[in-house]
């Protein structure tokens, strides 16, 4: 089981809005090195969906909050499914303009910041999404573990085979497929899926409040 910590000190640089301020938008929905596991998350979503329909028929829509939302390629697919409302979080102004164009609801947050999980504009949905996210946020152990305070499921997704001498300069955390459980399941979460596309892990997981010894 691997899990690296790529910086020093409590809070890189690479993780704050002043670095993401001035830094271009990223359709990945439209990159071919991105699609597959864009698809693997939206289906991942729509499992999540109909077993959280299923436990409570006949409720209202069930949520999904997309935490680190990026230029809203992975939003865009998700309108239009029948049963879901969704909305994103993201920090990067430049990711604005996907918004308007995709036509989805997506809010300027630096909403995986510690400070702000008690900001009453902050709202996590019955699912909550952080795809290709915890690789960037300075504890992401801690935001794992605040959203399983909030939301029955999390469907995730980061590089599988990043080391501290070879991943991408602007990730603060690298994990291999057991690390990366052991992250998820420290937030108290049972993973269901956890699959491979190309470099990328992605994983499925329902909050259970299963206690673990994994801390940071």
């Amino acid at each position: 089981m691997a899990e690296y910590k790529l910086f020093d000190g409590d809070t890189p640089y690479v993780s704050t809005p002043e670095f993401h301020a001035h830094r271009e938008r990223a359709p990945h929905l439209e990159q071919p090195a991105h699609q597959g596991r864009l698809n693997t998350a939206h289906a991942f979503i729509i499992e999540a969906l109909q077993a959280h329909a299923a436990r409570k028929p006949g409720s209202d829509d069930v949520t999904l909050s997309d935490l680190g939302c990026g230029d809203g390629g992975l939003l865009q697919t998700l309108r239009g499914v029948v049963g879901l409302t969704a909305w994103g979080y993201d920090f990067q102004p430049s990711n604005q303009a996907g918004w308007r164009e995709r036509a989805v609801a997506a809010y300027l947050r630096d909403v995986l910041n510690p400070e702000n999980y008690g900001l009453s504009d902050i709202v996590l949905g019955d699912i909550s999404v952080t795809t290709e996210v915890l690789e960037h946020v300075a504890n992401p152990h801690g935001a794992v573990r605040w959203i399983g305070q909030h939301s029955r499921y999390l469907v995730a997704s980061s590089p599988w085979n990043e080391t501290p001498e070879s991943h991408d300069e602007c990730h603060c955390w690298a994990w291999d497929q057991d690390g990366y459980r052991a992250l998820i399941e420290q937030g108290g979460f049972t993973v269901l899926r956890h699959e491979t596309v190309g470099q990328f892990q992605i994983v499925l997981a329902e909050q259970t409040g299963a206690k673990s010894c994994t801390s940071s």
